[in-house]
């Protein structure tokens, strides 16, 4: 048998010690009664390798090959991430998973990498640690940002770009894409060991706004919108109101996609944020609006809420208009979003259930519509009144 060099036993030498012995655990699931046997590799500075099993000798057989590829220099999984960089990592996301994503998501993804690669650049990955992650994270909530002219809210009071930083919840988002790049980096294509963005915290979020429109507040702009340049924004508002619809749902619903004759008047949005279509029914004033809009002349092109100048494209930035509407109005703390909260604190406040309200907001979970739970309260009453005095309780 060969002899092995000295430089060679100490390398093996070396190994062998930063390995601990596999340990096999036995478990029992409480609820089920089944046995599955938990196998761990420690290898010193590394975090372990640990698989379960079924069967006690599949658990023995994965330990002895791990061991083994580990003394053989066969398993170091921590060593890819030496060699492929932060960027050659964002190149592979873009082309494999952002490919298949919607364009909204596409674009805020895109925005969030960008300030990721300006951050980590070239960094090989073994190198992206939790404590380096948490310090981008809070230089993303510490960095003061100028809003690009014309931006919605946007100007500062003498007309030039405002500024502002980040909230919780923008920087958190940011951490987000981050993480799910790391994880897929992690469990698909195996070039971490672990997500490290995972062991960091999160910025705190406020709770949820919740400003709508009074009786009052109401009446006042939908006057104010009524008296505007464009002719259409009362109609644009009075969907808002009514339908809970986003801005940009109704901006760009066209008319082939509403149906003013049928027996139930309705709008369906194909492109949604969680990217269900919903349908919107039209009712009351709202129908009126759009009904009026129809007979006055659609201008030939495809929008219901063209563009004054060009009519095949919407009326994206009809911001000018809103504003002038709110000042008349005297609204000062309100937003065009605030709309959609109108609509849902009158569904709850007129006794809809928060399922009702997630359905007709376009939610997939309760979560996003708690917020108007303390408004159906009146509502919660009666209906547990009514079964009470059903059951005889």
């Amino acid at each position: 048998m060969p002899s092995v060099s000295g430089r060679a036993q100490t390398a093996v030498k070396h190994i062998s010690t930063a390995v601990s012995m596999p340990s096999i655990q036995r478990l029992t699931s409480p609820r089920s009664g089944r046995i599955s046997y938990r196998v761990q590799v420690r290898l010193k500075g590394h975090p372990s390798q640990s698989e379960t099993f079924r069967t006690y000798k599949d658990a023995a057989r994965w330990a002895a090959s791990v061991e083994s590829a580990i003394l053989e220099r066969r398993h170091f999984p921590h060593t890819r991430a030496r060699r492929i960089n932060f960027d050659a990592l964002v190149c592979r996301y873009r082309g494999s998973v952002l490919m298949g994503a919607s364009a909204r998501r596409r674009a805020t993804a895109e925005r969030h990498l960008a300030w990721w690669f300006g951050y980590l650049g070239t960094l090989p990955l073994a190198d992206i640690t939790p404590d380096r992650i948490a310090e981008g994270r809070d230089l993303l909530a510490s960095q003061v940002c100028t809003r690009r002219r014309g931006a919605r809210n946007g100007e500062a009071p003498d007309g030039a770009p405002g500024t502002y930083q980040r909230s919780g919840a923008t920087v958190n988002r940011y951490v987000s894409t981050l993480s799910h790049l790391l994880a897929v980096a992690a469990t698909e294509w195996r070039l971490l060991d672990a997500n490290p963005a995972r062991a960091i915290g999160r910025k705190k979020e406020p709770g949820g706004r919740t400003r709508f429109l009074s009786d009052a507040e109401r009446a006042a702009l939908l006057d104010a919108c009524a008296a505007s340049a464009w002719p259409a924004l009362q109609a644009l508002v009075l969907l808002a109101i009514t339908t809970g619809a986003r801005r940009s749902e109704l901006i760009r619903l066209r008319w082939s996609d509403v149906a003013l004759g049928a027996p139930l008047p309705q709008a369906i949005v194909h492109h949604t944020k969680n990217g269900d279509p919903r349908r919107l029914p039209l009712v009351g004033r709202a129908l009126e609006a759009v009904k009026q809009l129809n007979l006055e002349g659609r201008t030939g092109g495809p929008f219901v809420f063209a563009h004054p100048r060009d009519a095949n494209r919407p009326y994206e930035a009809f911001d000018a208009h809103w504003y002038r509407a709110r000042a008349a109005a005297a609204l000062g703390d309100f937003r065009f979003h605030d709309l959609r909260h109108t609509c849902a604190s009158y569904l709850a406040s007129q006794g809809a259930s928060l399922l009702e309200i997630a359905d007709v907001l376009g939610h997939r979970t309760l979560a996003m519509v708690k917020r108007y739970s303390h408004l159906a309260q009146s509502h919660k009453v009666t209906v547990i009144r009514k079964m009470a005095r059903k059951r005889g309780l």
